[in-house]
């Protein structure tokens, strides 16, 4: 009797290690589901005085309305970062248009191109202290004005930013800046490459990550852009929000311009608009792939600029992690450059013509070196 009781106390406990055993392997191989991202959709508006703002090219609007309407069709708002200031006589139609983003419910932030003011000085770095204060003041007040609510995001003009300015802006109730770009020279605050694409307080201020990919290896920030529409193609753009969504990553912006929908001829004549020629049939496509892929993927959350710091106030921890730059590659690179290759200025032809002209002179110097070989032999 007692071998028998032995046994089954033996038998319950393998039941016992075995159940336990399996349950940890459940655990371990489960694949991990990841908590989510926060894309924000940035919008770049950096002249509202004019009717470029609208890109109006028969009779079609192809600027800011068409971007707002694209964003509305999935249901999602955007984050204008506006320029508000014009000229005297320019004043009435930039009201006018910020109207129209406020009216459509949409996120008005700042973002002062100072060339409005004074056209010999374009980047807002080149002003002393004062005429900053001046900037800021002028700018969130006629964001105001236009029945917004007071900006609490700013991203500098061509990315022209400094410890200056990233001081001066808590002062004017900004919260977050998003102008940090490594890419770019004008950009003079360092940020080290632990800190890309993390939403992280630099300056007294947190930064709204400038997404970066990186499309080359080993060479930091030299390597990579941003997730913009004008500088990726589809491929890229896909690639990296996969991958992002895959990570997990807190948050991630997708950056348009409001030119970034029409092919435009810029006037040499200061305060004149851009001339809309016809509609970019191609960054139309990509925006439209970009938010249904978005909005069909429930790891993607869209959301504002505003109401992403009101997600950081009740919950930071959500917006925390480790930084992680998606990796596309230099084959999509290469397709970049291919598709882009006409109207796209010279790199993008360097790129493509590189690696043929590598090839050709390569089998140049083969072919070189066997035909001396060949005379070699025959004397």
């Amino acid at each position: 009797m007692r071998g028998l009781h032995f046994s089954r106390e033996l038998t319950s406990v393998h039941r016992f290690a075995a159940t336990a055993l399996l349950a940890l392997l459940v655990c371990l191989c489960a694949p991990q589901e990841s908590r989510g991202t926060y894309l924000v959709f940035t919008i770049d508006v950096c002249w509202t005085c004019g009717d470029d703002f609208q890109g109006t090219w028969q009779g079609k609007d192809y600027g800011v309305p068409l971007i707002a309407e694209k964003l509305e069709e999935y249901g999602l708002k955007g984050t204008f970062f506006v320029s508000s200031f014009c000229p005297p006589n320019l004043t009435n139609k930039m009201f006018s248009n910020l109207g129209f983003l406020v009216s459509r419910g949409h996120d008005l932030e700042l973002h002062p191109h100072p060339d409005a003011l004074d056209p010999n000085r374009l980047l807002f770095t080149a002003y002393s202290t004062e005429e900053r204060r001046s900037i800021l003041e002028t700018a969130i007040e006629n964001i105001k004005r236009a029945g917004a609510q007071p900006p609490i995001a700013h991203r500098a003009g061509a990315y022209a930013i400094d410890q200056e300015t990233l001081a001066l802006l808590p002062q004017f109730g900004i919260l977050m800046d998003s102008s940090i770009f490594p890419v770019d020279s004008r950009s003079r605050v360092p940020l080290p490459e632990n800190l890309a694409n993390r939403f992280v307080k630099i300056g007294g201020l947190y930064e709204l990550p400038i997404t970066l990919i990186r499309r080359v290896p080993f060479i930091g920030y030299a390597g990579m852009t941003a997730l913009d529409l004008d500088r990726t193609i589809w491929e890229e753009q896909e690639e990296a929000l996969k991958q992002i969504a895959d990570h997990g990553l807190p948050v991630v912006t997708f950056f348009l311009h409001f030119n970034s929908l029409y092919h435009y001829i810029s006037s040499t004549v200061p305060y004149e608009p851009l001339t809309a020629t016809g509609p970019r049939e191609e960054n139309i496509a990509k925006l439209d792939k970009v938010l249904k892929l978005v909005t069909a993927d429930r790891r993607f959350k869209v959301v504002t600029a505003r109401e992403l710091w009101q997600i950081f106030q009740e919950r930071p921890q959500e917006l925390q992690g480790p930084s992680f730059v998606p990796y596309t590659g230099i084959w999509l690179m290469y397709l970049k450059a291919w598709k882009d290759f006409s109207g796209h200025g010279i790199t993008n032809k360097i790129v493509a013509i590189a690696p043929i002209a590598f090839v050709v002179a390569l089998l140049t110097v083969v072919v070189h070196l066997l035909r001396m070989k060949i005379a070699s032999r025959r004397f």
